[in-house]
């Protein structure tokens, strides 16, 4: 028969002790208004903090709070930033795009894309892959191999350039900047619209293209327009 005497009682003491704990955690989260019927035990529960001391849990509660407020303020401001600049990116392009529609040739709608990309503080360049002006003409051939290797997972480029590939766009491209690059026409483009910026981050993959791609497309009826209209004069 064992000796009652030689058993070890620390072991279930421990245990009862943990068991204890384990079971006023799960009253508390099975019963969230207990602190609503007794609120002086939240005063009167000390706590032990690392930086302040021994605090109630009143006061652990204000500063989560305060860190919450503090939290949501900063995103607020970031949101409301973002839509500050959004707000004023999308009247610049609506005021570009009306220009446009009121210009007649390409050096026209070069002079309008040369003053919004002043307004953002860019770089732009035009060309085209059948134009007679050599300030224009951009080969073919040239920009597909150009397209096989930037263009082969989305329809607009966003990221820096090696220096050739800048050099095909921009007759001074700036060094270590970043780009866009954004292929005009639909199936088989016949130019490229791109804008350059001496921030090396300023343009990165995630960002939004609709402003630009919006007028892209409003660029690429204009020419389609004057080069049928040139067609029939003729």
């Amino acid at each position: 028969m064992t000796d009652l005497s030689q058993l070890d009682v620390s072991a279930p003491e421990e245990s009862h002790v943990s068991l204890n704990e384990q079971a006023v955690a799960d009253f508390l989260l099975a019963n969230p208004d207990f602190f609503v019927r007794h609120p002086e035990l939240l005063s009167r529960i000390q706590v032990h903090h690392a930086d302040r001391g021994v605090v109630s849990l009143v006061d652990i509660q204000l500063e989560r709070l305060r860190s919450n407020v503090g939290e949501l303020e900063e995103k607020i401001t970031g949101l409301v930033g973002a839509a500050t600049q959004n707000s004023q990116l999308f009247h610049t392009f609506a005021k570009a795009q009306q220009q446009l529609f009121q210009t007649h040739n390409i050096y026209q709608a070069l002079c309008v894309l040369e003053t919004l990309a002043e307004e953002l503080g860019l770089d732009v360049s035009l060309r085209l892959f059948d134009s007679l002006d050599d300030n224009l003409f951009l080969e073919r051939r040239s920009f597909d191999s150009f397209s096989r290797s930037r263009l082969s997972s989305r329809p607009v480029y966003l990221g820096r350039l090696r220096k050739h590939e800048a050099e095909l766009l921009f007759a001074q491209p700036p060094q270590l900047g970043s780009f866009l690059v954004l292929p005009l026409g639909n199936d088989r483009p016949f130019g490229v619209l791109s804008f350059a910026s001496v921030d090396g981050g300023h343009f990165q993959p995630e960002m939004d293209t609709l402003f630009v791609e919006q007028l892209a497309m409003i660029l690429t009826k204009l020419i389609h327009h004057w080069e049928y209209t040139r067609e029939v004069i003729e």
